[in-house]
């Protein structure tokens, strides 16, 4: 079962899964639009000196891409927030209705935006909900791409943060209290990330530092909230589409040992293209990497398999070069010595790549 029709799913039960998370007396009664009178939405609504408390939840349908290159993950994902502000309970029993529904903008909200957001949309109106305690809820459903640093010198057997974070522009640690609501479900069931298996999931509540311009004057403190999903690479398919074929082409380039020297031509010839499959390879990774300043693992083992290629490209020309001098006899041992030596080399060179470096 995929899950694209989990999508319509979560679509029409994650309403439900909200109320449940919410406070009880969210649940109650009919949301419908209510009028405010003498509300200000730039004034937060506990006293100076009280935070507010607001919690977080999010609801993850799926991670369908992680993009190398642009360093980035395209995500589909519900966020609600919750907190509660006293001075929209009266609306709402004014209006005789057991919710109220208000625009985003007419009432005041915790300011807290994607600080990673690349490119995403909403699906649902800006809206807020309350009843008539006071409780608010907003919900939104977002959907596109979301920005990560990913350090890939262990490619391809790395490991990956994929963060949603969450900043608000507007208020620090002494004006909010951010948590995450932990009655929320996190994801669907049977969520996976194409290529990559999921470790763990964390997430932590810290404070984004600014620096003014002067640096004598003291910069912003802002509340920053992080929900990271943990990932690593499933290293099949690099095994199959480029360590295995590449492994194939090194062994090809040793069969110059076993041609006679006299043949000094397709010693040559066989060692040359070798070298330039190889370099092929070398290229074919710029497609699927940024340009870096650093050699991943799978750099190290290119570049390591194509000097033990351009050895044995050295090694049939001095053969060819003593057959050419009547020394066939010593030309012979140099071949067969080599025969021991490359395998030897090339596993090395695996141990080295794979397990030690």
């Amino acid at each position: 079962m995929t899950l694209r029709p989990l999508v319509l799913i979560a679509t029409l039960t994650i309403s439900q899964l909200l109320v449940l998370a919410a406070p009880p007396a969210l649940a109650q009664g009919v949301a419908g639009p209510c009028t405010l009178t003498g509300y200000d939405p730039t004034i937060r609504p506990d006293p100076e000196g009280t935070p507010t408390d607001v919690r977080i939840g999010i609801y993850v349908v799926e991670i369908d891409r992680i993009d190398n290159v642009d360093q980035s993950f395209r995500i589909d994902f519900f966020v609600a927030l919750f907190w509660r502000d006293s001075r929209l309970a009266s609306a709402v029993l004014d209006a005789g209705r057991g919710q109220c529904r208000f625009p985003r903008r007419d009432v005041w909200e915790p300011q807290l935006v994607l600080f990673n957001r690349r490119d995403l949309s909403s699906q649902l109106p800006e809206t807020i909900t309350t009843d008539s305690e006071g409780n608010v809820r907003y919900v939104q459903r977002l959907y596109g791409d979301l920005r990560s640093r990913f350090d890939l010198r262990d490619f391809p057997i790395d490991s990956q943060a994929l963060p949603l974070s969450a900043v608000s522009i507007e208020y620090g640690p002494d004006a909010l209290n951010v948590q995450l609501d932990e009655t929320m479900p996190s994801r669907t069931e049977e969520f996976f990330i194409p290529g990559w298996h999921v470790d763990d999931e964390t997430h932590q509540v810290t404070v984004l530092e600014t620096r003014a311009g002067d640096p004598s004057s003291p910069g912003d403190r802002f509340v920053r909230f992080d929900y990271t999903f943990h990932v690593s690479r499933e290293v099949g398919y690099y095994i199959w589409r480029v360590i295995g074929p590449l492994t194939f082409i090194v062994f090809m380039s040793w069969a110059v040992f076993w041609i006679h020297p006299g043949m000094a031509g397709v010693q040559i010839a066989l060692a040359a293209t070798s070298m330039l499959t190889l370099v092929a390879f070398l290229f074919s990774l710029n497609a699927i990497l940024p340009p870096l300043s650093y050699l991943t693992r799978m750099d190290v083992f290119l570049f390591a398999s194509l000097a033990l290629v351009f050895l044995a490209f050295a090694e049939a020309v001095a053969t060819a070069v003593l057959s050419a001098s009547d020394r066939e006899r010593l030309a012979s041992r140099f071949d067969r010595a080599a025969r021991w030596i490359f395998p030897s080399l090339y596993l090395l060179i695996h141990l080295f790549t794979w397990r030690i470096y």
